[in-house]
């Protein structure tokens, strides 16, 4: 069995980087997410999350990102149990990224033809990609040729 998420969508705001106990650094990103089809009226409706990410990811996001931003995010879904006033426990999911990738305008749109004639490849043609290896040094490619999008693993 698996738990996973897969996102990409835009920053929907800005945000900020957290500590926690410890000095344990956290960020809760807003991200929305277009639909894929239109609604009765002919628009897209959008999907709103906000995905955590922890530590060097997070510092990577706090440096990198911004309102307006393309990315996408994979992770897993965190159950977490909360108290309500009432005194009544619920369980609410929390989307817990642990890889980032950051897609420019020209790599989403790509992104998105291929999603839609339903290729097994997950090729992007890029102009520039920025891709996150390291925590401290992000590494840019200006490949003008297709290639593979490139995973981050925090």
């Amino acid at each position: 069995m698996y738990n996973y998420f897969m996102l990409i969508g835009t920053i929907y705001k800005d945000f900020e980087i957290k500590e926690v106990k410890d000095g344990i650094r956290v960020v809760s990103i807003p991200l929305v997410v277009r639909r894929e089809f239109q609604n009765s009226n002919g628009e897209y409706d959008a999907d709103f999350f906000t995905v955590t990410v922890w530590e060097s990811l997070a510092q990577i996001a706090v440096d990198n990102l911004k309102k307006g931003t393309k990315i996408g995010l994979k992770g897993r879904i965190r159950p977490k149990l909360i108290t309500i006033e009432s005194g009544a426990k619920i369980v609410s999911n929390q989307l817990v990224a642990d890889r980032l990738i950051y897609f420019g305008r020209d790599e989403l749109d790509n992104y998105y033809q291929e999603e839609r004639e339903n290729k097994q490849e997950s090729e992007i043609t890029a102009s520039e990609d920025i891709v996150y290896e390291d925590a401290d040094k992000p590494q840019v490619s200006t490949k003008k040729s297709a290639k593979k999008a490139k995973e981050v693993k925090d």
